[in-house]
């Protein structure tokens, strides 16, 4: 296929499952389902480069944590809810490590929210990557984290690299048209749940 028609993507959204609707299940989310979802923006990362690899582990180590506290009753941890709430005062381990994974989604969410939302569509993605941190990560970052987190973001490939080109590129944004918003829904009520119970820890590491 010329390049003008499509060129080859890193990342291929109409592959991705993504976060389900919410709603079927008196909003509740389902604990597999968001792990599920989870993993898949961590393979969205691992597409950025190895470069990445800290912001892959700190999620993969979120999702590892969550799924251990989910294994330990898969019945009684149906929904993400359950796992936090019945272990509030109890043990915020699972609390924690959703806190921390929520923030990492946040920041990917709202920075292919700003690519999306871009209407020169500009191939230099560093900016769109550094709002998204200023907004989600970086008030919980310490001096020494921010520096190595700008190092790091500083090599985010273009648009045409990430999304590809032409059909391939058009496609990718169509997607996005219903992934953002089901993964902003789930966000927010993760904030929501957080929030209502004091386990959003605001110091930062």
């Amino acid at each position: 296929m010329a390049a003008s028609e499509g060129s080859a993507a890193r990342i291929q959204f109409k592959a991705l499952r993504g976060f389900p609707a919410i709603g079927d299940t008196a909003d509740k989310l389902e604990t597999q389902a968001f792990l599920d979802a989870s993993k898949e923006i961590v393979t969205v990362i691992e597409s950025f480069g190895k470069l990445f690899t800290p912001v892959i582990s700190d999620m993969n180590g979120n999702i590892n944590k969550l799924t251990k506290a989910y294994g330990a009753d898969v019945v009684k941890y149906q929904y993400l809810e359950d796992l936090i709430v019945l272990n509030v005062n109890v043990d915020d381990f699972a609390a924690n490590a959703l806190l921390w994974l929520k923030r990492g989604l946040q920041l990917i969410c709202t920075f292919f929210e700003n690519i999306y939302n871009d209407a020169q569509a500009k191939e230099a993605l560093k900016q769109h990557l550094q709002d998204a941190y200023e907004r989600t990560l970086k008030p919980y970052h310490g001096f020494i984290v921010q520096s190595t987190i700008k190092i790091i973001y500083s090599w985010v490939p273009t648009r045409s690299q990430l999304l590809g080109q032409g059909v391939a590129q058009a496609e990718n944004i169509e997607v996005l048209t219903s992934f953002l918003p089901r993964m902003r829904a789930h966000l927010d009520s993760i904030d929501a749940l957080l929030k209502a119970h004091n386990l959003d820890d605001a110091r930062k590491v």
